[in-house]
């Protein structure tokens, strides 16, 4: 028999556990405990007096109210809630035993939405910056004057360009108008084909996509989605979805291209200033370049000796072209500089991307290297635009629609498809538009096209593509 409690009917939270009294089910991280009568009866009495010291008498009185049974019935029954609370592979106890006292349940407790939403009031969730953001103050301002007036703005471009760390220095700098705080989920972290609600429903603890607009609709909160590329149609449904319903929502993504939401602004950043090769510049006008002000900063940090002069500027320079201004190359680079030198750095370099090796060794396994950062986009592509991608790297520099067409003899067909394919490239960052002209062009970063001919010449039909034995139509 059930005994009867005072608990309110919704859901409680201690640690990682949610439990709803009227249906006497236990969760733990959204999973259901395996938890038998009397030890749920236990756990009602503690949760009914949390802090309080219960002696055994008293928990008998609670749990056996008509029936007669001894302290035996308390233990044996105390073990199997201990052992469902996971207690010994935890370092926290829930319960403690009180000698010549009884027993008292010392987890902090609290209504399910309560703690969701005290949690998500503090910013604590943003993953610290431990580095000074270089180079960025135009674009982090340009994000908090865009939070100030817009309710969802997404800050796209290729991979390494420092979305991420724009919006999260952004999202810190307007934390004090979103009186509710911030919460912040990667995307790009979440397990294969999981759904985006549920997995935002898991961050806030709750229980199901279906609270989410009742948890948000009061609240005035920023919501930060970050590297949204994998999940980019979930994301836009979800966002259109919570900002109907939640008017006091703003949301900050950051994407390799538009979420293509409604009412969604985009920031695009490019890549760092450097200059060309033809600047004559003093090693303090250098700079003021915030490529060259990043890579000496890390340079320094790899050896406490390196400075910038005269005698190693142009080096310093033409690492910072040949790495198109993409901070994390430059980061990338920058930690090889120790073994290889400035003159080993740049020789290297030109032989391909393999040499920018490991980063930092608890970053993402995509931030590790410039290769696997550009693995990372191109794996997100269809197949159909991955032969785009490799096929348009023939180019060296600027080409235009026109010339791309002309160059494979492509059929009315095949250039509507090519078409279709180049914009997709465009909108995900892989390719740069310029449409300033009479005619739009297009190019690669030097990374990314070194990245695509290794690409094409990685596949048979790419060997023939090179010695142009065939026109592409047959493929395309």
């Amino acid at each position: 028999m059930d005994i009867p409690t005072s608990l309110p009917s919704e859901a409680l939270r201690f640690g990682p556990f949610v439990l709803y009294p009227q249906q006497r089910l236990l969760l733990e991280n959204g999973r259901q405990v395996d938890l038998g009568g009397k030890a749920m009866d236990l756990l009602l009495v503690f949760l009914e007096h949390p802090g309080q010291t219960l002696s055994k008498t008293q928990l008998m009185a609670k749990v056996w109210p008509t029936t007669i049974v001894d302290e035996i019935s308390v233990r044996v029954h105390m073990v199997a809630l201990r052992k469902a609370l996971g207690e010994s592979r935890r370092k926290e106890h829930y319960i403690l035993t009180l000698p010549q006292q009884g027993y008292r349940f010392v987890a902090e407790v609290a209504l399910l939405q309560q703690a969701a939403a005290e949690e998500a009031k503090t910013p604590a969730n943003l993953p610290a910056l431990l580095n000074a953001t270089l180079g960025r103050e135009t674009e982090t301002a340009a994000a908090v004057r865009l939070l100030s007036s817009r309710r969802m703005l997404t800050l796209i471009g290729p991979g390494g360009i420092g979305k991420s760390t724009v919006a999260i220095r952004a999202s810190e700098r307007v934390s004090d108008h979103f009186a509710d705080g911030i919460h912040f989920l990667d995307v790009s972290q979440l397990p294969e084909q999981i759904d985006l609600a549920m997995a935002l429903t898991h961050s806030l603890a709750l229980d199901t996509p279906h609270q989410l607009p009742r948890f948000f609709e009061p609240l005035q909160m920023l919501l930060v989605l970050d590297n949204c590329e994998p999940l980019v149609e979930q994301c836009a449904h979800l966002v259109e979805r919570l900002m109907r319903l939640a008017p006091r929502l703003t949301v900050l993504a950051t994407s390799r291209e538009p979420i293509r939401a409604e009412a969604e602004s985009v920031l695009h950043l490019g890549p760092l200033p450097y200059p060309v090769a033809c600047d004559r510049l003093s090693p303090t006008e250098a700079m003021d370049y915030a490529a060259i002000a990043l890579f000496v900063s890390r340079a320094q940090a790899k050896m406490s000796g390196f400075e910038l002069t005269s005698d190693n500027l142009s080096q310093v320079k033409a690492i910072c072209r040949r790495l198109d201004g993409i901070p994390l190359a430059i980061e990338l680079a920058s930690a090889n500089v120790d073994v290889l030198g400035l003159g080993g750095l740049c020789a290297q370099l030109d032989q391909g991307l393999l040499l920018l090796g490991y980063g930092r060794r608890n970053a993402q396994q995509r931030h590790r290297t410039l290769e696997a950062t550009l693995d990372w986009s191109y794996g997100l592509l269809s197949p159909q635009e991955q032969l785009c991608f490799r096929v348009l790297a023939m180019f060296s520099g600027a080409f235009s629609l026109g010339q791309a067409m002309d160059a494979f003899h492509f059929d009315e067909q095949a250039r509507c498809r090519l078409l279709q394919d180049i914009t997709q490239l465009v909108n995900k960052s892989l390719l740069e538009a310029d449409s300033g002209g009479e005619v739009a062009k297009y190019r690669y970063l030097d990374t990314t096209r070194s990245y695509a001919l290794d690409k094409l010449k990685e596949c048979e039909q790419g060997q023939m593509l090179v010695g142009m034995t065939e026109p592409l139509t047959a493929h395309y």
